[in-house]
């Protein structure tokens, strides 16, 4: 009787085959995983912002106002959205200062999203674009929005809270 040294090539090719099986599963449900996973962490973003905005609008009467986009990146605060929503002055705001007082009497600079959490958003789909914030001429609506993929973007808005994927240039308009 021979002693065998080593496998077949059928053996061989079968436990290929397997692993060729195993591995069209596994990747496309990662590559779906790795988009769920973005998608919550801009869901998740955009609440945190959502929140801000909405205690800011109790303070002082309406939505910061940026009728052209303001930027939110992850670098450092200087736009007028950043510094309204973090009372920093960096950001030029033009309400959320301390000559200015809120509808309560509160003096302004309030901290309503505090700096180093919007320094640390990013659009997790393009790092090198941030998440963008669009209002309404008297701040009466806003709108969130960021470049998902080629072809669509991510938005929410204050009617429309859950994260809605849209042809790009196809963002609805505000009121």
């Amino acid at each position: 009787m021979k002693k065998r040294k080593g496998f077949t090539l059928i053996e061989l090719m079968i436990v290929i085959a397997i692993i060729i099986i195993l591995a069209a599963i596994a990747i496309p449900n990662y590559l779906r995983m790795t988009d769920r996973a973005r998608r919550a962490r801009v869901a998740g973003d955009f609440a945190s912002i959502a929140t801000s905005l909405e205690a800011y609008s109790v303070d002082w009467g309406h939505y910061p106002v940026a009728t052209t986009a303001q930027l939110i990146n992850k670098t450092t605060i200087d736009t007028v959205i950043e510094g309204e929503l973090s009372g920093d002055t960096a950001g030029n705001p033009t309400e959320n200062i301390a000559a200015h007082t809120t509808l309560t009497g509160e003096a302004g600079g309030i901290d309503y999203i505090k700096t180093g959490t919007l320094v640390s958003m990013y659009n997790p789909f393009n790092t090198t674009t941030g998440y963008n914030y669009g209002s309404a001429t008297l701040g009466k609506h806003w709108i969130l929005y960021c470049t998902y993929n080629s072809t669509d973007d991510l938005y929410r808005t204050d009617s429309i809270p859950d994260l809605t994927q849209v042809v790009i240039a196809s963002l609805p308009t505000i009121p």
